[in-house]
């Protein structure tokens, strides 16, 4: 609950999705304000194909899909690559992976002031 109602302009989430990325690390990451996926990302809710229901916000998040993508991937548990991420807009940013170490970079020199340590 904590990661969905937090104040992401004053403490943005980043999540990095390179490789595989399914139940509850979705669950988590989705709620954050940033979600970068590369060319290794695969990214599935695997319980709804065997008939389970979504953990850690699954069905918030799912149902509130444009288009009916969230009830197919319900349905079906189909597995997404970048490309369908990016379509759905559950991934907001594509980066080749390796380019991520830039990005890491970036954003900690971004962030990295004495003040946020006082």
């Amino acid at each position: 609950h904590t990661l969905a109602t937090q104040d992401h302009d004053n403490m943005p989430q980043v999540s990095i999705w390179d490789g595989v990325v399914m139940g509850g690390g979705v669950g988590l990451s989705l709620h954050g304000k940033y979600r970068v996926c590369t060319e290794h990302t695969l990214f599935a809710k695997p319980e709804t194909a065997i008939g389970l229901f979504p953990d850690v916000g699954g069905m918030w998040w799912l149902s509130r899909m444009k288009g009916g993508l969230g009830n197919y991937i319900a349905l079906t548990g189909q597995r997404l690559k970048a490309d369908d991420l990016l379509y759905a807009g559950l991934a907001t940013h594509y980066v080749p992976s390796d380019k991520l170490e830039e990005l890491k970079s970036a954003l900690i020199a971004a962030t990295d002031t004495d003040d946020d340590w006082k």
